[in-house]
């Protein structure tokens, strides 16, 4: 592989620890440190088979251990009292991923919150979610050769992750109940998530289906007193606009071995619906310089390089959560311009597109998993992951990952002004 892609991960590492920083000082900002607890958690859980690479790997459960100290909010700041209170965390984590010459060990660093859905002195029920990095000891780089150094056959080898650094998503259910003098029983159930965002391929990332057991502890439990409310004013149900400009990196195809820019412009109309919560509407333009037709992969029919096939123009239902200077999404969305989706699926054995004169409607079946005689297709409908953090009262940064269902397709590292 040339050079090219080494140094983008050294710098798209660098991004996203940054990023990391950021997000941790927003969440540990200004808190009471006094209400602070500490827990520790064992893990037992297994990874979810998205697809034929992974298939390949599950071996074993996944077990593990999570340490983290967490922060109850005491309202210095609105966003505190209008998400009722949450729990803010920041969690360490292992996990032996059950395939020991394969997959190896994962290690974690994410910050979390925890909001209330109940809270009695008996028992405490929370949502929690949270977004961090994650360190794999495997990839495909480092299995893909056998003890002479000859290159194993795909299936063989670690194909669902590629590099090292990559994100780490947490979201699921939490449950305490407290036992006295500061300690209490934790249990939680998540979904987690590893993969680079295909910047380096092949990326089929792993889900993982995790249950936590463990013991939370509050060593200043005498002094704590539940934070009371404030006559706070609420955010203005007004209508703003927002831009932003994004961009990025990625890869297409392991065999390729190359990487190619990637780039989004977003226009959105949001308006709050609550103190906590607003939506908006929004276009999205996208170009990926990976549909050059030039790639190995024949999973598109294209042989000419040409801008328009690098192009697509979708709109997005935006839905995000309040939470201060940062706020956190997830967007789903449509494409109303799409070239490649003519363009698929092709024989893989002869390169050629199985039906030359599709003409496919806005909204189409199809099977984004598919292999064999066809390749899948990435289809009509997208997904983002969003975060972004107020610099000011208009400028702000913004990271997103873009999704096809369960797949990956780019980390965009966005700018964006608000008015």
């Amino acid at each position: 592989m040339n050079g090219l892609p080494k140094l983008i991960r050294e710098f798209m590492r660098n991004k996203l620890v940054l990023f990391l920083f950021i997000l941790i000082s927003s969440v540990i900002h200004s808190q009471t440190f006094d209400q602070y607890s500490f827990k520790l958690q064992g893990i037992y859980g297994h990874i979810l088979p998205h697809d034929e690479h992974v298939k390949a790997l599950v071996l074993n459960p996944v077990y593990g251990a999570e340490l983290s100290v967490e922060f109850q909010t005491m309202n210095e700041k609105p966003w505190h009292q209008f998400n009722a209170f949450p729990v803010l965390g920041i969690g360490a984590v292992w996990l032996n991923l059950g395939n020991p010459a394969k997959l190896g060990d994962a290690f974690a660093i994410y910050p979390y919150l925890c909001f209330p859905l109940i809270r009695t002195n008996y028992l405490k029920l929370n949502l929690k979610a949270g977004a961090g990095i994650s360190y794999l000891t495997k990839t495909y780089f480092n299995t893909n050769t056998d003890s002479l150094g000859n290159l194993l056959p795909l299936n063989s080898t670690n194909a669902a992750i590629s590099s090292n650094l990559n994100v780490y998503f947490s979201g699921g259910g939490n449950l305490e109940i407290p036992i006295g003098k500061g300690f209490s029983l934790t249990a939680d159930y998540t979904w987690n998530h590893m993969s680079n965002g295909s910047i380096v391929v092949p990326n089929s990332g792993l889900n993982l289906l995790n249950g936590f057991v463990g013991l939370k502890y509050s060593p200043n439990y005498k002094k704590f007193r539940f934070p009371t409310k404030q006559n706070y004013e609420n955010i203005p149900r007004k209508f703003s606009f927002e831009i932003i400009a994004s961009g990025g990196f990625r890869q297409y195809f392991y065999l390729d071995q190359k990487t190619y820019p990637i780039g989004s412009v977003t226009v959105g109309i949001y308006r709050p619906l609550a103190n906590f919560y607003r939506m908006g509407l929004a276009i999205d333009a996208f170009y990926d310089g990976v549909y050059n037709g030039t790639s190995l992969y024949k999973r598109y029919y294209l042989t000419t390089n040409e801008f328009r096939n690098k192009v697509r123009i979708g709109t997005s239902w935006q839905h995000e959560l309040l939470l201060g200077r940062l706020s956190a999404g997830f967007d789903f969305g449509i494409y109303l311009y799409d070239p490649l989706k003519n363009l698929s699926p092709v024989n893989i054995n002869t390169g050629q597109l199985i039906n030359p004169n599709q003409n496919k409607p806005l909204i189409y079946s199809y099977n984004i998993d598919k292999n064999g005689v066809q390749s899948g297709e990435d289809g009509w409908f997208y997904t983002r992951a969003t975060l972004k953090y107020a610099i000011d009262n208009h400028v702000f940064l913004s990271i997103g990952l873009k999704t096809h269902l369960q797949k990956a397709e780019f980390i965009e590292w966005g700018l964006g002004y608000k008015f």
